[in-house]
Order: C-alpha cells, then sequence, then structure tokens
C-alpha cells in the first residue's frame, strides 16, 4: 500500500474517487505525537491538516490494530477544520493511536494520530447554582517550555480551585505550580505554572507532546470541572525566547 502525505491524500480522495468506489487509503502523519487526557464521554482528535470537507460517516478507534471504539451518527460526530470532537465514545478509552475514517463514498481513511492516552477523570459533581464559580478572564503564555495559565475566577466563600493534568504529564514535567497571585472579595486569580523538559521529547523521538489542563471547584464535598483546556507542545517552541 503506497503511502501518502495526509494532505495530498485527503485532496486526492476527494477530487478521485468514485461515488462507486470503496477502498481503503494510508495517510501518513509525519510529526510523532503523545497526547495525555483526562478520561471523559467526550473524545477530541486532531489532525495536522483540515479534514472538514469530509463527509464522515462513521469512525473508528485503533489501538495497537485493535479497534477500542467504533463511532457512527452525525449527530454524534463534529468536525471542525482540524478538529474532531466525538460527543459519546460509549467506551472507556485508556489509549489509540489511529483513526479510520469511513467516508460518504464508503472509502476507510486510515491515519495515524500518534499516541492518546486516557488517565484519571472529569468530575461533574452538582454544586448549588449560588455557589458556582465562574471564569472572569483568562491568559495562556509560553516560554522555553514553561507554560503560565493565568485565570481570574469569581470568589465564592468556601470554594478552592485545583489545577491539574494527567498523572503521566506529572511524571513528565519538572516543575508544576498553582499559586495565587490576586485575591478581593469578588474575584480570585490563580497561575498554574508547568515546566516540560526538551530532554523528554529527544528521548521519546517525538516532535509533539500535547496535553489537558484542567481546573476543579471544590466545595464541602463536591468537585466540578469547571475548565479545560487543550495544550499543544512542539519541540521547536522549546528553544523560544522571552518576549
Amino acid at each position: 500500500m503506497i503511502k501518502f502525505l495526509i494532505s495530498c491524500s485527503i485532496f486526492l480522495l476527494l477530487l478521485g474517487c468514485s461515488p462507486n468506489d470503496s477502498s481503503s487509503i494510508h495517510l501518513e502523519n509525519s510529526a510523532p505525537t503523545e497526547s495525555y487526557f483526562f478520561q471523559s464521554k467526550e473524545v477530541d482528535i486532531y489532525f495536522p491538516d483540515a479534514i472538514d470537507s469530509i463527509d464522515i460517516h462513521k469512525i473508528k478507534l485503533i489501538s495497537d490494530g485493535a479497534v477500542v471504539a467504533e463511532i457512527s451518527g452525525k449527530n454524534n460526530i463534529i468536525v471542525n477544520d482540524k478538529h474532531i470532537r466525538i460527543l459519546n465514545t460509549n467506551q472507556r478509552l485508556t489509549h489509540f493511536d489511529t483513526v479510520v475514517i469511513n467516508d460518504d463514498q464508503e472509502n476507510n481513511i486510515k491515519i495515524p494520530v500518534g499516541d492518546y492516552y486516557y488517565e484519571g477523570q472529569i468530575t461533574d459533581d452538582t454544586i448549588p447554582a449560588d455557589k458556582e464559580v465562574f471564569i472572569r478572564n483568562k491568559h495562556y503564555k509560553q516560554i522555553n517550555g514553561t507554560l503560565i495559565y493565568t485565570i481570574d475566577f469569581t470568589n465564592i466563600e468556601g470554594s478552592t480551585i485545583e489545577f491539574a493534568v494527567p498523572e503521566s504529564i506529572n511524571k513528565i514535567a519538572t516543575l508544576i505550580e498553582q499559586k495565587t497571585i490576586l485575591k478581593t472579595s469578588d474575584s480570585i486569580t490563580y497561575e498554574f505554572h508547568i515546566e516540560i523538559p526538551k530532554n523528554y521529547f529527544i528521548q521519546k523521538k517525538i516532535t509533539n507532546l500535547n496535553f489537558e489542563l484542567k481546573a476543579d471547584q471544590r466545595y464541602e464535598s463536591s468537585r466540578k470541572t469547571i475548565f479545560k483546556s487543550f495544550i499543544p507542545i512542539n519541540i521547536d517552541e522549546l528553544n523560544s525566547k522571552a518576549p
């Protein structure tokens, strides 16, 4: 089977296949990647090129050659440029490395996406409406592999905010720090710092490392995830200089 670069292959696929053809098309992801997420019903998958021109009917998630989830139904699959969101996998995922897309012409488009790992969980306990914390403002910056997320929340008495990343990222990072930088009667501002060493990219022979950052509100015995962010890091960005 001849392998094509993903951008060229998708373009040729859309132009060259007739509605009566049924074929298997293997695309190549040229950037070795690891991605770490929290367990959730929703699954986000990121691609190096836009795929929103494909009429997707079904998706299979493959882990080391075995199908671990099969998702169908257009209402369950949202496509936006280089991103697919699956609203409900009906499976508890721990890993997949390949996505197989079945389109309206019955083509099976096989796309290696790097290693996607799922750990921990997103929490959704019920918190009284008048005790819920909301985000007022947020800012993100990255300098030499140190990522700094600054978020201003409403200040609710009796509530605390806890930031977290998947456990594997905790083991990779050389620095993880959460601190309060400003607190008033109405708001509280936190900074979350995490540092990813360039040596990890070199050891694992990867170009990209992606992970999810979340913030949970804790109120009495309840815990609710109120913020999530997808953070991509490319090895070349670790050489960037502070502005």
